[in-house]
């Protein structure tokens, strides 16, 4: 490994020499604070249905939330902080967004430092030029979720892992540990992070240094003894079967439009037709650049396999077991795309490779231009504004279904009304078991059961799980519908009258005028 790395010292002392440690400074400072600016059009957003569950979880006591993110699909750290965060920092949805944008901020230095000690200076700072307009991240990155948290731990863990790999270390060991113990407690599939270096090591081991195999086994025994714990924790709740994600099984298109929205973000379907049709063409060119080279750097044989194998597990894991192929689970292995494609880019002539970051970081922003300028692209449910207009109108004789029933965490969180909340199907967000399976044949029941005696049913779909139509129908085939109103793109409001025998109902109309 030693004489590998003598080999391409000219080169990286050739390219390190043009940027200086002031020049990075300055652009790693730039790409920050333009990251923070970009944060103003997605922490001003209405709160998002995840993110309202985040906030419901964390609005209780440190041992509350470990009950409650047990039997959820997640693992506590984040939750954890986010409940201090909230404590010290604020409660408002803004403060709670900044969580996740701080560790947006700092992931960029993180990947440039990776990056420099992968490659150079040059790499490194495309890598992370890449990362800070990448649509997709900025979409996450001020998410009150854990997915910038997870994104940091994964890029400190794969620097700690490179030190491993090049020349040991006890300091590097503590940190390798202690960022993979933290990682697993961000998200299960931080597990992938670490599989994926163990079988780097298993197919490279002889570019490893004496005594890696008694680190790495001693890194992954840690793990196991912290994680061990948790997961018994979460096994004798016995309720995890029942918070498992609905997800459809994934197709080969799904697999090709994560790659696309890791680069462009959220587009409609006709641009992201577009954008899957150049993955032939760009993978072509990617292979002919390495074998321009007479032999990949064991760096870029690790960041390709960090980028495609959790991907290609997940999705063969979700053909054969259980579907959990989403997108934002993989996020982690954005830095390693973006590393590879920096690398690859830079084995192109000088002209060719200037001509293909300047397109690829144009289509990105692009990408980014749409994602904030169009409410469609990826759908923002505007929650808070149909919150607002239902305060507004709402009287206390009224009812409030909102379908469906799991959008009761993000319109609790701005609804303030003195009428009833209840969904269809009817469901108690505080017990245990799933969400009750709708059902054609109960619907009338429920319908008359939610209805009571109110006078007006205001009805507000979103998430559409299939029967959304079914129940639209049937309430206006047998109510009299009052108002229809669009807030965005899949949120709508219907409101029903559903007596006539009181004197309220003659004048009650008045309510429903702008």
């Amino acid at each position: 490994m030693r004489a590998y790395v003598a080999n391409t010292e000219p080169l990286v002392r050739g390219v390190t020499s043009v940027l200086t440690r002031r020049h990075v400074v300055f652009a790693i400072s730039a790409l920050m604070l333009s990251v923070f600016a970009l944060s103003y059009f997605f922490i001003n957003q209405s709160l998002r249905l995840d993110e309202a569950q985040s906030l419901w979880q964390t609005s209780r006591g440190p041992v509350a939330i470990l009950g409650l993110v047990a039997e959820d699909v997640h693992v506590p750290l984040y939750h954890e902080l986010l409940r201090l965060w909230r404590v010290f920092v604020g409660d408002s949805v803004e403060s709670a967004r900044l969580l996740s944008q701080l560790f947006f901020l700092l992931s960029i230095p993180a990947l440039y430092a990776l990056g420099a000690y992968a490659y150079n200076r040059a790499t490194g700072l495309f890598a992370t030029l890449l990362f800070a307009i990448s649509p997709f991240m900025n979409w996450y990155g001020s998410e009150i979720r854990m997915y910038t948290l997870f994104t940091f731990f994964a890029i400190v863990n794969q620097l700690f892992f490179l030190r491993l790999f090049r020349q040991g270390g006890n300091w590097t060991t503590v940190g390798y540990v202690l960022s993979a113990v933290l990682g697993v407690f961000t998200h299960y599939f931080f597990l992938l992070v670490l599989g994926t270096q163990g079988v780097f090591y298993l197919m490279r081991r002889s570019y490893f240094p004496p005594g890696s195999l008694k680190r790495l086994c001693l890194t992954w025994f840690i793990v196991l003894v912290a994680f061990l714990p948790w997961a018994y924790y979460v096994y004798s709740l016995g309720s995890i079967s029942n918070q498992e994600p609905l997800l459809p099984v994934p197709t080969t298109v799904n697999l090709f439009s994560a790659f696309s929205e890791f680069l462009f973000g959220f587009q409609d379907d006709h641009l992201n037709t577009f954008m899957l049709s150049l993955w032939p063409i760009t993978i072509i060119f990617g292979v002919l650049a390495l074998r321009q080279s007479r032999r990949p750097m064991p760096e870029t044989e690790y960041f390709a396999l960090a980028t495609f194998l959790p991907i290609f597990l997940v999705f063969v894991g979700s053909l054969i077991v259980q579907p959990v192929f989403v997108s934002r689970y993989l996020i982690f292995t954005i830095p390693s795309l973006f590393l590879l494609i920096a690398s690859i880019l830079s084995l192109y002539p000088k002209y060719v490779a200037i001509a293909a970051r300047t397109i690829l970081v144009g289509l990105m922003l692009l990408g980014l231009n749409v994602e904030i300028s169009n409410p469609a692209i990826p759908v923002k449910e505007d929650y808070r504004d149909a919150a607002s207009y239902i305060d507004d109108h709402i009287a206390a004789q009224d009812v409030l279904v909102l379908s469906a029933p799991f959008t009761l965490y993000p319109v609790e969180y701005y609804y303030h009304g003195t009428a009833p909340v209840t969904t269809l199907p009817v469901w108690n967000q505080y017990a245990h078991g799933a969400i009750p399976a709708f059902n054609p044949a109960t619907l009338p029941n429920e319908v008359s059961e939610v209805a009571g005696g109110h006078q007006y049913l205001w009805l507000l779909l979103s998430y559409d799980q299939g029967y959304q139509d079914q129940v639209r129908l049937y309430m206006d085939t047998h109510y009299a519908r009052v108002i229809s109103k669009n807030f965005s793109p899949g949120l709508d409001l219907y409101v029903y009258q559903l007596r006539y025998d009181t004197p309220v109902a003659k004048i009650s109309s008045n309510r429903f005028e702008p």
